[in-house]
């Protein structure tokens, strides 16, 4: 196994890095040779993620429900309120004590390992989402799947990354394709994938981007198709929408919006709470899971994720009274922020649906009570709601768009719910500085924007740029010994080491020449005495705090050191060189 790693890893980096030879003349063609090559490999390592997210996305969604239909038949009275609660302090205790899986609720994770470069997610967040969110969401816990899908499916691109021992841009991308194979496989909605990997995961819209991306959602659809058939997640047929209902769609879009800030922000208050009790994690969770439990008891409906519950507000057979709809929204809400709060292991996406497609279909009840013309129908608002509250969660207007045409296969839905979702975002925009995934981050300055020149220079690797073509010297050397030395340099710069092998200055041409023609002094003066002694850049700092050691500094080179150890030489040609580059590859 490891001979066929290295053979094919060997014959990778071959097929990427041919054309790379020739003159300046024709960069161009041998930028455009090497860029379809790349193309090829992630378009094949994309399908490969999507086919293994579609199964995994699959395998998830029947395990959870299954669960829950074992639960159900149990009949066990109230007794079922403990359920949650064993559900949540089981899945906390294996994943965060067994598996030792810190990541929180994991989507956040995905963008900061895009965000920073790195592409770097563990490969027990694979299994540890799995179970975790099995033994939440399948036991009661009111929060939904999607995300540690998400997450299982950027751990996926990560680890077949590291095992292909790609650069850091390729094993970045790879954590966007699992996450669009993830969300399209457990939606049965390949351009839901697509956009949600691209608009929220990703960040980034270019061939290298949106193709493979394609072909990672694709696959992981057909897979599910396959397995479960060509289901769509609601059922609902409408009339088209007057002026009126369209209009009607921007207030709704502003009460999506509103709702979604209260929920982004009853999330931070929740975690705030439980945070307060000094109990082990697995206790907590179990607390939070008991509480739901409690409110699972009264209305049933709160419990999981809630898909059920969504299409009997969009079937009009059995569609519930207004006052049911607004007590739903409020235990929902209130479910969903302990369950995720206490520590459960889920996500956001479903429960934005489930309570968007309430605060909607209310809405659109009360709509029918005034004295209004050619209002559209209840369920009809119900839609454009899940898709306004997704667009202000998530900051997702795209997203939320596209996935509820989908989950609905109504297309001619695409006006009122563009409508709602941007009148949604404009409002939860305004008033927030992220999304519930992205907050943190942005916070933390981890977060950084495409397009911008930090983001540029952070994707720059220093260990990737760094010049080693250079002759070492020892710091006692004698004038003489080094004109020796000189002789062979292709550098007009010599590091110098001390006894320990670390580099302890820099002598360059310009602090030799004064004494090259005056011989008296080739041996008396040492490469020490006419040393500079720069600032050391070290290997892991960020690139903007290398540029202010050569701003100060004033030099054109200065040295890289991880943990003492001289590594090599950085200069600001070869940075700025690749700078350039970077430029042209963020620009296809």
């Amino acid at each position: 196994m490891s001979n066929f790693k290295k053979v094919w890893r060997r014959q990778l980096n071959k097929f990427l890095s041919r054309g790379f030879v020739g003159t300046e003349a024709d960069l161009l063609s041998r930028f455009q040779a090497v860029s379809a090559r790349e193309a090829v490999v992630m378009m094949t390592a994309a399908l490969g993620i999507g086919l293994v997210c579609g199964i995994l996305a699959v395998g998830l969604n029947w395990s959870v429900h299954t669960l829950r239909i074992f639960i159900t038949e149990l009949d066990l009275g109230w007794r079922s309120i403990f359920f949650p609660a064993l559900g949540a302090g089981i899945a906390v205790f294996l994943v965060r004590y067994l598996m030792h899986d810190n990541e929180g609720h994991g989507v956040s994770s995905v963008i900061k390992a895009i965000a920073m470069g790195t592409g770097t997610l563990r490969r027990r967040m694979i299994y540890s989402r799995f179970f975790g969110s099995l033994l939440t969401v399948g036991s009661g816990g009111s929060t939904g799947l999607e995300g540690p899908i998400v997450s299982i499916g950027g751990a996926i691109g990560s680890v077949l990354g590291r095992w292909l021992e790609m650069n850091e841009r390729h094993k970045k991308l790879l954590v966007g394709y699992g996450a669009a194979g993830a969300v399209a496989g457990i939606f049965n909605a390949p351009l839901t994938g697509l956009i949600f990997a691209l608009e929220i995961i990703i960040g980034e819209w270019s061939y290298l981007t949106i193709l493979p991306t394609i072909i990672a959602a694709v696959s992981a659809t057909e897979v599910s198709r396959w397995i479960m058939g060509n289901k769509i997640a609601f059922f609902q047929e409408f009339a088209e929408f007057s002026f009126t209902s369209l209009i009607a769609c921007f207030a709704l879009g502003a009460i999506t919006g509103v709702i979604s800030i209260l929920f982004v922000r009853s999330l931070h208050v929740w975690e705030k709470l439980f945070a307060k009790i000094s109990l082990h994690l697995w206790v907590r969770a179990a607390i939070g899971g008991l509480s739901v439990g409690v409110l699972g008891f009264y209305m049933p409906e709160v419990l999981s994720e809630g898909y059920s519950v969504t299409q009997s507000f969009l079937t009009y057979s059995i569609r519930p009274e207004l006052g049911f709809i607004f007590l739903f929204v409020l235990l929902k809400f209130l479910a969903c922020g302990i369950t995720l709060g206490s520590g459960g292991i889920g996500g956001v996406f479903a429960p934005s649906l489930v309570i968007g497609s309430g605060v909607g279909l209310a809405f659109g009840m009360i709509l029918h009570l005034l004295p209004l013309d050619g209002v559209a129908e209840d369920a009809a608002f119900a839609l454009a709601g899940m898709a306004g509250m997704v667009a202000g969660v998530m900051h997702g207007p795209l997203t939320g768009i596209f996935l509820v045409m989908e989950a609905t296969r109504g297309y001619s839905m695409i006006l009122p719910l563009m409508l709602t979702a941007s009148s949604a975002m404009v409002v939860s925009s305004f008033f927030e500085i992220g999304s519930v995934y992205t907050q943190d981050l942005i916070k933390q300055g981890s977060l950084i924007k495409r397009g911008t020149d930090r983001y540029l220079l952070h994707h720059l690797n220093i260990k990737d740029i760094l010049d080693k073509d250079f002759i070492t010297i020892p710091e006692g050397l004698l004038l003489r010994d080094f004109i020796d030395e000189f002789k062979k340099a292709h550098r007009n710069y010599f590091p110098v080491l001390d006894a320990e092998k670390q580099c302890v200055g820099v002598v360059f041409l310009d602090d030799i020449r004064p004494h090259l023609f005056d011989t008296s002094l080739y041996d008396l003066v040492t490469m020490g005495s006419v040393m500079r002694n720069l600032p050391v850049i070290n290997l892991n700092e960020p690139i903007n705090v290398a540029l202010d050691k050569f701003e100060t500094s004033k030099a054109w080179s200065l040295p890289v050191v991880e943990a003492k150890v001289f590594l090599g030489m950085l200069s600001k040609s070869t940075l700025f060189d690749h700078y350039r580059r970077e430029l042209q590859i963020q620009a296809i």
